[in-house]
Order: structure tokens, then sequence, then C-alpha cells
């Protein structure tokens, strides 16, 4: 908190006054991520067919997310127990309107029909965090994106 005190120009007295403590803090930080996150998938498929919209996606998360993603913010979730809690709570939130977003696509004849979209979105935020390691193990950008362009056609595509 004093580091985090420190970059934000303020006392750590001031962050107390919002927030309780550091689990607090990060949970409105997945907040607002998460807010960022979900407006972004429905801008890139708001006039989008939904192949585009997916490549669109991908190019502005790893133009804006990448470099703020790194291996110590992941380790972190697997060495805190109250850190966990936040991001499995978060991710629930995160899901359900992709969830409607996937179901809304599925009436539009988009995406197939044949899978449950909860399980869709689940399935494609996994495939797409692995591919974010991949890209911060030094696999090439456009060989992750091509990945997740042929993936996103095959779970959620009848014919191609």
């Amino acid at each position: 908190m004093t580091d985090i005190a420190g970059l934000l120009g303020v006392t750590k007295p001031t962050i107390y006054h919002y927030f309780r403590g550091k689990e607090d803090l990060f949970a409105a930080v997945a907040e607002y991520e998460r807010k960022i996150l979900t407006d972004l998938i429905f801008e890139a498929f708001d006039t989008r067919d939904f192949l585009s919209g997916a490549e669109f996606f991908f190019d502005s998360i790893i133009t804006s997310y990448l470099s703020k993603l790194t291996f110590e913010s992941i380790a972190l979730t697997s060495s805190d127990e109250n850190v966990r809690k936040i991001i499995a709570e978060d991710r629930e939130a995160f899901l359900a309107p992709i969830a409607d977003f996937l179901r809304d696509r599925q009436t539009r004849g988009e995406v197939r029909n044949d899978v449950n979209p909860r399980l869709l979105a689940c399935s494609l935020n996994a495939l797409f965090q692995g591919l974010l390691v991949y890209i911060l193990q030094g696999m090439e950008r456009e060989k992750v994106k091509e990945a997740w362009i042929v993936s996103v056609r095959n779970l959620t595509q009848t014919s191609y």
C-alpha cells in the first residue's frame, strides 16, 4: 500500500479511506478492468461479423492490455487465497454478460447453436488468457493471433 500511495502521490491513510485493505483495492481494480474489457468486447463486435470482431478484439487487447500483464501478476493470483477468491468472483461477473452476448449471437446465426454459451464464454476466456501467456513467453504475436482466430472459428462456427 505504501508503494501504491507513492505512485499515486497520496498518503496511505488516503487509500485506506476508500479501501479497507489491499484485497478491496484489488477488487476495485479488477472490477474496473472487467468493465473496460467487457466494453471492448461489445465495441469489437458491434459493427463487425463474429470473426472480424474476434480479430479486432485480439488486436485491441494485445496493444493495450499486454503491457500491463506480467508473470508477477499471474503469480499473485496463485499465492494469495483472498486474491484468488476476488478473481474467481470477478471472472463469474465477467462471464455472465459474455454468455448473454454469445446467446444473442446464436439467435443471429453467428455462433453455433449446439454449444452452451456459458461454457463457450469460459472456453474463449481460458483460451485467450493462455495465449497471452504464450506471448509473454516470446511466441510471435502473429502466430498467437492465428491460433486465436482458428480456435474461435472452430469453436463458434458451423462451417468455414
